[in-house]
């Protein structure tokens, strides 16, 4: 009887061990950001900081669809971490830094020293920089741009024209929730500079209106957040972020990113510390987006993600074709496309109008 009660005591705490959740993390970081930039790396990362600081640390990832996410999660402090593009903390209805209520956390660069291997033109943008602190450090940057099918596209668009040759109605997709790209290559395709693409009272609206309502009439698709790369078999031509094409191509796809005469936007993606983010979960944010713009991740951001690098010391780690194609440590690049801007309330508003009109008369 003693026996058969020490036993059943002995099984009881097995059981009861058993059944005990794991040990909880010491600390726990939430991001927002886009699909495939924060989940590959958590394990490299976790490692990281168990390392260094003997802790560890759980990663909470929520991947939008759209840009509003970014700021509702920096205002509302649902995230330590945002990676949004780099215009939108200052534009009007995302904007982040009301002085009675900043809702980004300044960085500190004694904590991110990959900062010094960024290239001089990511190093002095601005976007991020309010009343001489700096609130984000960009992690890659890439193109609205114009992908082609070459199995069935044999020569490299030469304009954005070629989105409204009638041999290609019903063979492309486009962008849906990020209007405003739309907007701009229309302007490109009809002679427009990229000093006016931007602005709504430098454009003729009716002009701009009429061959956009085209352009979503024609299309096949309209995809949010990213383009849909089980598509791009059927598909002749793209839009992307360069993202799409390139799963496309891991997947037996022949795509590749044409450079039109008219020019193009292109968006640079930071990473932002929100203002919730204090004490050594900042800290931990900071070694985040250091390990973010490390020489391993920087060259995922071309292999993985088909878009360029921040930084200038990956050259020597992707091949001729893709250093050519996603403009690897090429400065000077950067410099002759119209990275994204803020606009004005009255030109957001108008463009919104303008593609929910397009939308209308597909």
């Amino acid at each position: 009887m003693k026996k058969s009660l020490i036993t059943l005591l002995v099984s009881f705490f097995i059981a009861l061990f058993m059944i005990q959740p794991a040990m909880a993390a010491d600390y726990t970081i939430r991001i927002t950001c886009w699909e495939g930039y924060a989940r590959p790396f958590v394990e490299k990362f976790q490692k990281i900081v168990k390392g260094e600081y003997n802790i560890d640390v759980a990663v909470e990832i929520y991947n939008p669809t759209d840009q509003d996410e970014f700021y509702l999660a920096a205002k509302n402090g649902t995230a330590d971490l945002i990676g949004p593009p780099a215009d939108l903390a200052k534009t009007p209805r995302f904007y982040c830094f009301n002085d009675n209520n900043i809702y980004l956390s300044p960085i500190d660069l004694n904590h991110v020293p990959n900062f010094k291997k960024m290239l001089p033109f990511f190093k002095n943008d601005e976007s991020l920089i309010y009343k001489g602190k700096r609130y984000g450090l960009p992690y890659n940057c890439g193109p609205y741009g114009l992908a082609y099918n070459t199995d069935v596209v044999k020569e490299a668009p030469a304009s954005w024209n070629i989105l409204w040759d009638p041999a290609y109605a019903g063979k492309y997709t486009i962008n849906n929730n990020f209007h405003k790209c739309n907007i701009w290559i229309t302007a490109l395709s009809l002679g427009y500079s990229y000093e006016d693409i931007f602005d709504i009272d430098k454009l003729d609206r009716d002009k701009v209106q009429g061959k956009l309502n085209v352009l979503a009439a024609n299309a096949k698709s309209f995809w949010d957040g990213s383009a849909n790369p089980d598509e791009f078999p059927q598909l002749f031509l793209a839009t992307t972020w360069g993202f799409a094409a390139q799963q496309a191509n891991l997947n037996g796809g022949k795509w590749l990113i044409a450079s039109p005469e008219e020019g193009g936007s292109a968006w640079i993606d930071y990473w932002c510390i929100t203002s919730e983010a204090k004490g050594l979960t900042k800290r931990l944010c900071e070694r985040w987006i250091n390990f973010q713009l490390s020489r391993d991740v920087q060259v995922e951001v071309v292999k993985s993600q088909g878009v360029s690098p921040v930084v200038n010391n990956v050259s020597s780690m992707v091949t001729n074709a893709e250093k050519e194609l996603f403009h690897v440590g090429d400065n000077d690049y950067f410099k002759t496309v119209a990275i994204w801007q803020v606009m004005s309330e009255k030109t957001e508003a108008a463009f919104e109008e303008m593609w929910k009109t397009a939308r209308a008369a597909e």
